[in-house]
């Protein structure tokens, strides 16, 4: 027997006496053979190139043996990492404004070195809601790869429209506080950062303004609350989206907020209500749309929807119990690379690696709520 089949394959081939292994192992060990490099042959290096498969449903770059069928069709090859197998359908990412796309592909400009440096940092000084996570930071000097490690318990929160008399205002506070100084607080907010580029940091707050609904909401609501004639206002951030998943991740500011005088019908338990001047926090449902755009502004310009509950399969003829997209294979599908696909969130470097650790801290406790309710 070729030393090349696995014991998988003999198991196959016993059970296939017909099953014609000589052909069919030549085709495959020439295919892979194809899509490793030259050097890679002659070295034995166990590099096995760049991915550069697209995924015939979904467009990601795989490696050809990231493949699902090992022997049938292996020509055209099917992929479950990026979506499925087709059977996951979401929007793709637009391009990034003008300068978030100048700050994170310029490797030229020192501004944009710096940003790349220290997005973290800056993300944190838009940031509409704060990280209700501990970040573990003794590895970071210790010469090796950037790292992010968090422990406890993680959750996203967020506060009142206004701090109260006295406090400092924090995250989405700052969207509504003394706007006209907003550079300054923001600054103030960081402990005056040296490493934090004060032209970049107002160029941002423009860039946001113009593009990002979340931003947008927020300054209608400061223009609101400037009038003392409304002394009862509340903010609720809406969960329920009428478009479909499939199609449409760019809500509108009508889709996502609502600005409400007096009493709130909440309906449901995951809407977000912000009164005027509470001293509260609250925690965002990670099954809320906007749970990662609030705490992601940089990696997500427009306001984008992440997970949100009732997104289906593509539609297909065969009946199945389980048909709605999960957070793993929202997430998943999200970090793929497509040629067609805006790299906003590949590129942004240490945010993405944090964004990655409270992306899996969101999946499991999808899975954990599953195991409460079951």
């Amino acid at each position: 027997m070729d030393e090349s089949i696995s014991d998988n394959d003999c198991e196959f081939i016993n059970a296939n006496p017909d099953y014609d292994t000589t052909s069919t192992l030549d085709d495959e060990e020439t295919i892979e053979s194809n899509y490793t490099p030259q050097n890679v042959k002659d070295s034995g290096y166990s590099d096995i190139g760049d991915p550069i498969i697209e995924c015939i449903h979904c467009g990601a770059l795989m490696w050809y043996q990231e493949k699902t069928e090992k022997r049938k069709h292996s020509d055209v090859p099917k992929f479950q990492l990026c979506c499925g197998n087709g059977k996951v359908v979401l929007p793709l990412l637009n391009e990034p404004p003008p300068l978030l796309k100048h700050l994170l592909f310029d490797d030229n400009d020192t501004d944009c070195i710096n940003y790349q440096q220290y997005c973290r940092l800056y993300n944190i000084m838009f940031a509409f809601s704060s990280p209700g996570m501990k970040f573990d930071n003794r590895y970071q000097s210790a010469g090796g790869p950037p790292n992010i490690r968090i422990h406890g318990q993680t959750c996203h929160r967020i506060g009142s429209m206004l701090a109260l008399d006295g406090e400092t205002p924090k995250f989405a506070q700052l969207y509504i506080y003394d706007t006209e100084n907003e550079i300054h607080h923001r600054m103030k907010g960081i402990g005056h950062n040296p490493n934090v580029n004060p032209e970049t940091v107002r160029k941002l707050k423009l860039m946001l303004d113009e593009f990002n609904t979340h931003a947008k909401i927020f300054r209608m609501a400061a223009d609101r609350l400037k009038d003392s004639h409304v002394p009862d206002l509340k903010l609720k951030l809406i969960v329920d989206r009428s478009k479909d998943g499939r199609v449409y991740n760019q809500p509108t500011v009508s889709e996502v907020a609502a600005l409400i005088v007096c009493d709130v019908d909440t309906g449901s338990k995951r809407h977000i209500i912000l009164e005027r001047q509470s001293g509260k926090l609250k925690r965002i449902s990670e099954f809320h749309p906007s749970y990662l755009a609030l705490q992601y502004p940089l990696l997500f310009p427009y306001g984008e929807d992440g997970f949100r509950i009732g997104i289906l399969h593509r539609e297909t003829k065969a009946k199945k119990k389980k048909n709605k997209l999960t957070i793993r294979e929202w997430l998943t599908f999200r970090i793929q690379t497509r040629p067609t696909e805006a790299h906003t969130l590949l590129m942004s470097r240490r945010l993405f690696q944090q964004f990655l650790v409270d992306g899996f801290t969101m999946m499991e406790s999808q899975r954990l709520n599953y195991i409460r309710k079951h």
